[in-house]
């Protein structure tokens, strides 16, 4: 069963800067990790590529302004060549390190609504996003849901509060934003594309039919009626509504 929420397609924008202080080993709000197959197993070479593909793709405005590298120690020295230090800094982008791989996302998945799903997740439980691939293989459609403006938005709220499943429902999740804002995911498990629904009550909201919706991977907008926001969602994918 698919958790409520992950990533989804979106429109790529320039973003607020991520958290770029964060020292080696923390997890920044974001970043990209250089795919590799070991601890200090990437190349100096690798670095550098997926910094330009960063800069080519406009992930970097998007706000992905560190490269981390999967590796602790002295094996660390070998990235530090101020060469290469300079390079990134000519870049805008800072090198650090990685010290905990739950934020990592596979950014090369092919079903983007897969992503979706994955990305909505993070958003929801208010965990930093970490793709990881070789940029040179993402989908262009998995870029653009990767540099989705809402979403990034949404994962750098400083209220930083994970949501909840809606009545134990592991298919729907809700989260507060901001002062006054809420989120509602609605992740498809199944496998047969299907309407899903959530309760306006069930979300602590008045005005049955009045209460308004916008699903931030789409555009699409609903208004309850007869008490439930309903929205198509597809086998694998998530929505993710903003409750205003």
């Amino acid at each position: 069963m698919i958790a409520a929420v992950l990533v989804a397609v979106g429109v790529a924008g320039c973003a607020e800067d991520s958290d770029q202080s964060a020292p080696d080993g923390a997890v920044p709000n974001l970043g990209w990790l250089v795919r590799s197959f070991g601890t200090c197993a990437a190349t100096e070479q690798q670095v550098r590529d997926q910094a330009q593909r960063l800069v080519a793709t406009g992930l970097r405005d998007a706000g992905y302004r560190t490269v981390l590298v999967d590796c602790r120690g002295a094996g660390q020295a070998r990235y530090r060549a101020p060469a290469d230090q300079r390079f990134l800094a000519g870049l805008g982008i800072r090198l650090s390190f990685l010290g905990d791989t739950t934020s990592v996302v596979a950014a090369d998945m092919p079903r983007v609504e897969a992503l979706r799903t994955a990305v909505t997740r993070h958003v929801m439980e208010a965990r930093p996003l970490i793709p990881s691939a070789d940029l040179a293989t993402v989908p262009a459609a998995n870029i653009a849901t990767l540099a989705n403006r809402e979403a990034l938005e949404l994962l750098r709220d400083p209220r930083a509060a994970p949501g909840a499943p809606v009545h134990d429902d592991r298919e729907v999740y809700s989260r507060a934003i901001g002062e006054r804002g809420l989120l509602v995911s609605l992740t498809n498990g199944s496998g047969a594309d299907r309407s899903m629904s959530v309760g306006v009550r069930e979300l602590g909201l008045a005005g049955d039919d009045l209460v308004p919706a916008r699903d931030i991977w789409t555009g699409r907008r609903i208004t309850a009626q007869d008490g439930e926001l309903t929205i198509p969602v597809r086998s694998g994918d998530s929505a993710l509504l903003r409750i205003g």
